[in-house]
């Protein structure tokens, strides 16, 4: 393992940088100027380079040292993060969940409190994950994913969704779809991490020719759904993703009978992760949800 630098000594650093100045990380860290001095100076003759200049009767951080301060700043999370999760012998009880963006949103989220109130000690920590952050495992106990990548995982099934067409009353007030011919006639939202799914309703609703105009395209689904929240275009959407939103009237289901896109949402336990007895309940309540036998 590699020599470090003194942890007090780089606590000292960030406390400076972040104040701004050797006088307010003393008054921060309850010591002396002259100790919060002698701790910057163990930092700059380990890194070997100068971290703090003078301005006036102050010493501010130089833009090396604000560079250096933002990694280390990152570091220090990580730790705080570890320590907090397995600190007191693991009786912290954090548990760390990766949710896609728009299932945390609209259908993780809304169902929470209902979770809190069977186990009101949960300590839950849920980070979002958008499309390119869906490979990243991280120190998650828990990750929910539609699909599972070649890193080996203990999976059990909970939610089964389908995507049908979606409009906001907004937008039928504008453009009446009575058919699937008449959604030629309005704009259409496209995700871009969602390939194929305009080709696939249109086979499934018997339009043989795909349009090439009218399309509104979006990077990732969140931004999409807003979109079509706010009534800018017709789009497809999960329903029982979107189930709160329907049941509130934002969104409206159209010719459900077209369906595509099946997808499973799956919770994955890492190997190495052993299960707590909240992570157990956890995985139990998500399966409750849609009345899914677990795997």
């Amino acid at each position: 393992m590699h020599p470090l630098p003194p942890l007090t000594a780089l606590k000292a650093f960030l406390v400076a940088c972040h104040a701004g100045s050797y006088t307010a990380a003393a008054k921060e860290l309850c010591i002396t100027h002259g100790a919060i001095s002698r701790q910057i100076q163990v930092v700059e003759k380990w890194f070997g380079v100068n971290l703090f200049s003078k301005e006036g009767q102050r010493r501010v951080p130089t833009p090396y040292a604000l560079t250096l301060a933002r990694e280390l700043g990152s570091a220090f999370d990580t730790l705080s993060d570890i320590a907090l999760r397995y600190g007191n012998g693991g009786r912290n009880n954090v548990f760390n969940i990766s949710v896609p963006t728009t299932l945390s949103l609209k259908w993780l989220l809304p169902r929470i409190d209902d979770f809190y109130a069977r186990y009101p000690q949960a300590n839950l920590q849920i980070s979002t994950a958008n499309t390119e952050q869906l490979h990243i495992i991280g120190h998650y106990d828990l990750l929910i994913r539609r699909e599972i990548s070649a890193v080996e995982y203990s999976a059990i099934a909970f939610l089964q969704d389908q995507h049908c067409l979606m409009a906001s009353p907004a937008l039928l007030k504008r453009y009446p779809i009575e058919k699937p011919a008449d959604v030629l006639l309005c704009p259409r939202i496209e995700t871009l991490t969602r390939p194929g799914h305009w080709n696939q309703w249109f086979a499934a609703a018997g339009l043989q020719q795909m349009p090439v105009s009218g399309f509104r395209r979006y990077d990732h689904f969140h931004v999409s759904l807003h979109a079509m929240l706010e009534g800018i275009g017709v789009g497809l959407g999960p329903i029982k993703t979107l189930s709160t939103e329907i049941a509130r009237g934002n969104l409206v289901p159209l010719f459900t009978q077209n369906t595509v896109a099946p997808c499973l949402y799956q919770a994955l336990t890492p190997v190495g992760v052993q299960k707590t007895v909240l992570h157990q309940d956890f995985e139990r309540w998500l399966v409750n949800q849609d009345g899914l036998s677990e795997e």
